[in-house]
């Protein structure tokens, strides 16, 4: 793999190195990626896109829609509707407990 050296948009250099990768709880193994040693942003070749790529198609998590949804009350609760692609993709069930917590000011998870 061809490693050159370019600035990050932030006016740091990218260096190179081998590192873990992790995404959305899967392993990716060890790849290389491109870094800024100025403000840290991470970048995949193509070579390690792929890899990444793939393991994300083989767990179903490659390719997820995002969908705009509209939020509404009842009573006192907020009231999110998931829509039934994304619910069949997660296997949700009605009546299925879940876990919600706010993972910093913007982000809702939900574990299953």
């Amino acid at each position: 793999m061809e490693k050159t050296q370019y600035p990050c948009p932030c006016g740091g250099k990218i260096k190179w190195k081998k590192d873990k990768v992790v995404i959305d709880g899967v392993n990716c193994g060890v790849l290389d990626i491109e870094y800024c040693e100025k403000c840290g942003e991470e970048y995949f070749p193509e070579e390690s896109m792929k890899i990444v790529e793939s393991k994300l198609k083989e767990k179903g998590l490659w390719g997820i829609k995002r969908k705009e949804v509209n939020l509404w009350k009842s009573g006192n609760s907020v009231v999110l509707r998931i829509p039934k692609d994304i619910a069949d993709q997660l296997d949700l069930k009605p009546d299925e407990k879940v876990t919600l917590y706010a993972e910093g000011k913007k982000k809702l998870v939900v574990d299953l």
